[in-house]
């Protein structure tokens, strides 16, 4: 699905393995919509606020750890634990040592999200049902994008969207709040002064659609534009759907980093792995450094440390003065950093997890592996993706977006090599039983997708 067609040999699972696929497309369509159901349920039928966003994500998160329950062993367990609980030792020792700081677990669920969700993929297993997925949310994210486009005040009567971040404490109760970008959320609109930047004729709305903001929006089509690009070096049969529907969730939301990010990523997927991967792995320690330097080369702050402008000149310095304000308490996660680190990725991460946790999980990250070099390959864009938008947002941490991302990085790592039948010409093929079966959600065989042998009579030939 998403191809003009799917060739006969790319992976397949037991026909009884689509259960747990369809429960798996479930909670990806929960982690995209579930704010949009929550705006609905504000503006119509009761009063949310943090609480309730923090019960839907942790609901949502429970759900998918009940989905791969079975694909998860000893050693996932006990990383998993092992990582929490270093986050949580931060959370509170920041908390202890520094008077008035309340005690936070969010970065504790921020390593959470990953972890289940490539778990997830993995236990699902089945990349065509992965391809379906992506052409169905990208579908439903593109006519909700049409019907906000076409129809804005129709969009704002069902989604009130900055009542909605008002509630959750995102935005403040003001008049401004509520006038701004004419009830959407603040970055709904662009400034006249800045203008649109992808097809200047659609006028200055950035669509947002489920999302309810829209750099989310485009840097999910980035990441599912970059999925049709090595699912069509995969099978040699073009997306063309679901990079078409990508892209346009990218230009309607005029996300400017996302098409570059595109444009960067299919780069790197035309590149062999083992030149892109040392590159990768340094990339963030590199673009940290380049942060400081810049921020270093422009001078001192005068006055309060806020973005100046709109304009990514302005983001990418704000980002490196954040860096530069940091003491060696900062650098190891045990202060927490008077300034907004939202628009500052790094900061964030640096500022929770410290230097030396940060450079463990990209490491880890790094030492993913799967069975095809198009694992290796969109690993390392997924990567460069990670690493850029660090520079200006942290947004890459929240579940509406690293849910779909990790899901698919899960899928895809135990992905078959799509040819390897035609190695052999003719030769029969037989599925070998793997060294262990897990069991999917209703109890049939997932997770572990089967490998193919040949019969030792065409091994010899």
């Amino acid at each position: 699905m998403g191809a003009f067609r799917l060739p006969s040999t790319d992976q397949t699972l037991p026909a009884t393995a689509s259960a747990s696929a369809w429960f798996a497309g479930a909670i990806i369509v929960g982690t995209v919509a579930f704010n949009a159901g929550l705006a609905f349920l504000n503006g119509h039928v009761f009063p949310t606020g943090a609480t309730v966003v923090m019960a839907s994500e942790a609901l949502l998160l429970f759900a998918a750890g009940l989905a791969c329950r079975n694909y998860l062993t000893m050693n996932h367990v006990a990383l998993l634990g092992l990582l929490v609980a270093y986050a949580l030792a931060l959370a509170a020792t920041r908390s202890i040592a520094i008077p008035g700081t309340p005690f936070d677990p969010k970065s504790a669920r921020d390593i959470v999200i990953p972890v289940i969700f490539f778990l997830l993929g993995r236990a699902v297993g089945d990349i065509r049902a992965a391809d379906r997925i992506v052409l169905f949310v990208t579908g439903l994210l593109f006519v909700v994008a049409l019907l906000e486009y076409l129809s804005l005040s129709t969009y704002l009567s069902v989604f009130k969207v900055a009542q909605y971040y008002i509630a959750r404490g995102t935005l403040e109760a003001s008049s401004h709040s509520l006038n701004v970008s004419e009830g959407l959320m603040v970055s709904g609109v662009r400034p006249e002064e800045q203008g649109r930047t992808l097809l200047p004729f659609l006028g200055g709305h950035r669509v947002s659609s489920l999302f309810l903001e829209p750099s989310t929006l485009g840097n999910y089509g980035a990441i599912v534009a970059l999925w049709g690009a090595v699912r069509t070096r995969m099978t040699r049969q073009i997306y063309f759907w679901t990079i078409l529907g990508a892209l346009a969730l990218v230009v309607l939301s005029d996300t400017r980093v996302a098409a570059f990010l595109a444009l960067v990523g299919l780069i790197v997927l035309l590149l062999p792995p083992r030149l892109t991967t040392p590159a990768v792995f340094v990339l963030p320690f590199a673009t940290i450094f380049a942060l400081c330097v810049f921020a270093a080369w422009t001078g001192p702050v005068n006055g309060k440390l806020e973005v100046e402008g709109l304009g990514l000149y302005d983001r990418l310095l704000y980002s490196g003065r954040v860096l530069m304000s940091f003491d060696i308490y900062h650098w190891f996660g045990l202060n927490v950093s008077t300034a907004q680190t939202f628009d500052s990725g790094y900061g964030y991460v640096i500022s929770n997890f410290g230097i030396v946790g940060f450079a463990l999980l990209w490491t880890l990250f790094m030492s993913l592996r799967g069975r095809t070099p198009y694992f290796l390959a969109f690993r390392n864009v997924m990567g460069v993706f990670f690493a850029a938008l660090l520079c200006i947002s942290a947004s890459q941490f929240t579940i509406k977006l690293a849910a779909t991302l990790w899901f698919l990085l899960g899928v895809l790592s135990v992905a078959q090599e799509p040819k390897l039948a035609k190695r052999f010409g003719t030769a029969r093929t037989q599925l070998a039983p793997p060294r262990r079966i897990e069991r999917g959600w209703f109890g049939t065989p997932a997770g572990t997708a089967p490998e193919l042998s040949v019969t030792n009579k065409f091994r010899r030939a």
